[in-house]
């Protein structure tokens, strides 16, 4: 499992499952740009870039419940700060691409559930 339901629940708080498609919306645009900017720092050996989407995919990971993003945006942010060198851990960076991706279908697959009038 790529997303904690009850997390994602829990960030809705009163506003209630019916804003949760749009919301998704939201979130899968975001994480289509920040698919491209990663692969395109990545290829350009951009450190700075890199470590800014990271930085930014632990609060994402968070707030949407996407709890292997966190996982792997804290473990990475934490090679940011360290100074680590890029060609240490760039194999990292693209798996977190492949996660989001796989995420963002399951994303998908729970806005197509809401949409349904099926339960999260």
């Amino acid at each position: 499992m790529l997303i904690d339901r009850k997390e994602l629940m829990f960030f809705l708080g009163d506003l209630g499952a019916e804003v949760l498609p749009s919301l998704i919306d939201v979130y899968l645009s975001d994480s289509e740009n920040t698919i491209q900017k990663i692969s395109d720092a990545a290829a350009a050996g951009d450190y700075v870039t890199l470590a800014r989407e990271v930085h930014t995919l632990k609060g994402v990971g968070s707030t949407y419940g996407a709890t292997k993003i966190k996982e792997l945006a804290f473990a990475l942010d934490k090679k940011f700060k360290n100074g680590d060198e890029l060609s240490g851990f760039i194999d990292e960076i693209m798996q977190l691409v492949e996660v989001i991706k796989a995420t963002n279908d399951e994303m998908k697959q729970i806005q197509a559930d809401v949409l349904a009038g099926n339960p999260i």
